[in-house]
């Protein structure tokens, strides 16, 4: 372990923070051998690499559910733990080699480097990080003699040191057959020439190796040391030779010979690249990564303060949630991976692709002449991105939204151009999908503003300037308030009463739509408890409140704590809701029925798959969406269709609530083609729990008269 660290220290530099958290990342990317972290607090591993996961046959998954004990030998567990506690407690490191079990039984060999990677205040170790090495068929080999021809192998094959002594008098070198070898020299016993040594070295480098050794020894230096590389005499591959070596010095003082060693360091430099690699590049897509990008787009930088121009595009897929959600993160994977290879073959040599993470890319359009030229690669980004995907024989359709910037005129700097397409994907994600703007300076207007009604919403939530107002819903045939929907408004300390569309979006955008509807269903279930036992209360969720674990608990908690009586509330959801995870909401809404609670699904028309989902749930109502019923008192098609859903659901047992009636020619619509239940301006706007009873007073004398008219 120590030996790998050092190696690691010395590719990122002095021992930091940062550097330690790089080589870590860089250490976890390796597939030399298994990587675990454990967590000393719980003993459970909390991070392992895929060389870990192929050692022990075990999924990443399930490793995160164990820990080392778990998977190692019940007898080697209780034989080392003593001198691995005092190890880590005092030295902070331990290696050793133990037997672990896989899953149907078999035993594989491994030698374990750990070392305390974090203590807490009192120095207690609180992770560990260790590295294991698959040494099964090492310790399987008969006899000890076995074992060390095995290590001698090991030595010569991968370790690949020699020594080599040279004549610098007669100008000979002297080099067993193994040196030879590394250094791809003629076979036998003869000493070589040096200028024949100097002949195998690459041509680039050759020069540079003569002129450092006549130097050394012009300048009576006691040592040498080089690298250079040649070529394989079998493969023709190329190699990577480091030679250090100390002078021998005659009485004048003049160097006569030098012994040393020559070590082939091909697979270490070949590892180097390796970490250096996946240090800078996306390990799914093994495109740029975030780090790497930054880089190139302060070289773009400089270049365009010099006047070349250049376009940063801002790529976010269109509906990728959509196929995580419902096909799977694996195939959520393949997607990326297949559109990161489409996004490559629209581009130049000279432009960069990155994946700056999830399912954002980003591009650097090298050279731009006319800023028109970024708006071709848009579109054309967004063509060859739109077409369908085959994974896995899914077809998958998913599309791209595009942000531009362009330098140095949006901006000469490295976070405000970021930041200019990242606005500019915004604005082309609000506009609808598969679309690009250009960034423009009303945009960073636009985002201010946004984030400034960002901080109110957080200080209203915490100042409780949010209320409850209720709109009722009739029963068509009585006209008696049958519900009351809770509506949620804002009382902005200078922006008066706001509605939800105003501020519901950005809530759900941000996290905060769980705890602000979780405050909703608890104020109005306790001012539902206080109203007439006939009269209802319907309380819309989101699709974020329905992918909470801890859904049907809340609601169970809010009745109990308010004396509510679960069939008295009304649970309303559209189908978005149902096309983020189908499985587990149908599950939360099936416990929500055997709990008692009513579910009505709102705005049914305004979606292409609401007939379907009234097949596979039994809703309890169905409100149909307002631009229906807007229509019922002028010629169309808008009453058949309404008697038509009237129809259906009363075949499936269904309530049919029409949203948005504001006239009596809608109202008798309604009553002709069987329509239940009815909400809308024409019996009340949505008033304050304050204000209830003189609307309940209101409506009954308005039934009154209509009785009394009829």
């Amino acid at each position: 372990m120590k030996h790998i660290w050092r190696k690691l220290k010395s590719l990122f530099g002095a021992a930091n923070a940062a550097s330690d958290a790089a080589m870590i990342e860089a250490l976890f990317a390796t597939d030399i051998a298994g990587i675990a972290e454990t967590d000393f607090r719980t003993g459970k591993f909390t991070r392992v690499n895929g060389r870990m996961c192929e050692m022990l046959w075990r999924s990443e998954k399930e490793l995160l559910s164990l820990g080392p004990p778990d998977v190692q030998h019940p007898e080697d567990v209780a034989r080392i733990m003593p001198d691995f506690i005092k190890s880590m407690s005092e030295k902070g490191r331990w290696e050793s080699e133990l037997r672990h079990v896989l899953p149907d039984g078999e035993i594989v060999w491994a030698r374990i480097n750990a070392m305390v990677i974090e203590r807490d205040p009192s120095g207690a170790p609180l992770r560990g990080l260790g590295v294991l090495l698959d040494i099964t068929e090492a310790r399987r080999a008969d006899g000890k003699v076995r074992e060390q021809a095995e290590v001698l192998k090991v030595a010569q094959t991968i370790g690949r040191v020699g020594a080599i002594r040279r004549d610098i008098v007669a100008g000979l070198i002297h080099a067993d057959a193994s040196v030879r070898e590394i250094l791809a020299l003629p076979e036998g016993d003869a000493p070589i020439r040096t200028e024949d040594w100097l002949a195998g070295i690459l041509e680039e480098d050759r020069g540079r190796v003569a002129h450092a050794m006549r130097l050394a020894i012009e300048n009576g230096d006691p040592g040498i040391s080089l690298d250079y590389r040649t070529l394989c005499p079998r493969t023709g591959g190329l190699r990577y030779i480091e030679l250090r070596a100390r002078y021998h010095f005659g009485p004048d003082g003049k160097a006569v010979s030098s012994l040393g060693v020559a070590i082939d360091v091909t697979e270490r430099r070949a590892a180097e690249q390796r970490l250096a690699h996946a240090a800078h590049h996306d390990s799914l897509t093994g495109l740029p990564n975030r780090s790497l990008f930054r880089v190139r787009l302060e070289e773009a930088l400089a270049r365009a303060r010099r006047g070349v121009g250049f376009a940063l595009l801002c790529l976010d897929l269109d509906r990728f949630k959509e196929v995580n959600d419902t096909l799977g993160h694996p195939i959520g994977d393949r997607l990326l991976v297949a559109a990161a290879a489409r996004l490559r073959k629209v581009l130049r040599e000279t432009d960069t692709l990155a994946r700056l993470g999830g399912d954002e890319f980003a591009v650097i359009q090298t050279c731009l002449l006319e800023p028109q030229e970024a708006a071709a690669l848009a579109r054309r980004l967004i063509e060859t991105l739109s077409a369908p995907f085959d994974i896995d024989g899914q077809e998958i359709v998913v599309g791209v939204s595009i942000g531009i910037a362009l330098a140095p005129h949006d901006s000469g700097e490295t976070e405000s151009l970021l930041s200019a397409a990242d606005m500019a994907l915004y604005r082309a994600k609000s506009d609808g999908r598969g679309l690009w703007r250009y960034f423009e300076p009303a945009m960073n207007q636009r985002m201010q503003a946004r984030r400034d009604l960002e901080l109110d919403l957080r200080r209203g939530i915490s100042e409780s300037e949010f209320e409850i107002h209720y709109q009722p819903i009739l029963d068509v045939d009585t006209r008696r308030v049958k519900t009351f929907e809770a509506l949620l408004r804002w009382r902005h300390p200078t922006r008066g009463l706001l509605t939800p569309d105003l501020f519901i979006p950005l809530a759900e955008e941000i996290g905060l739509i769980v705890p602000l509807g979780d405050w909703v269903l608890r104020r109005a279930c306790d001012d539902a408890a206080r109203w007439p036992e006939s009269i209802g209360l319907a309380v819309n969720f989101s699709p974020a409140q329905f992918q909470s674990r801890h859904l049907v608990a809340r609601i169970a908690a809010a009745l109990r704590e308010s004396g509510l009586a679960a069939h008295r509330l009304e649970i309303e959801i559209t189908e978005n809701v149902l096309m983020r995870d189908k499985e587990a909401t149908l599950a939360a809404l099936r416990a929500l029925k055997e709990l008692g609670v009513r579910i009505a699904m709102d705005d049914f028309g305004s979606g292409s798959s609401s007939l379907s989902y009234l097949q596979v749930f039994p809703f309890d109502k169905v409100k149909i969406d307002r631009s229906f019923t807007c229509e019922l008192d002028r010629p169309g098609n808008s009453n058949a269709i309404m008697k038509a859903v009237a129809s259906l659901c009363g075949g499936l047992e269904m309530a049919v609530v029409a949203e948005g009636v504001e006239t009596e020619g809608q109202f008798a619509a309604l009553q002709r083609e069987g329509c239940r239940e009815a909400q809308g301006f024409l019996f009340s706007r949505p008033v304050a729990s304050s204000e209830l009873p003189a609307l309940l007073r209101r409506l009954g004398e308005r039934r009154a008269l209509t009785v009394a008219a009829e």
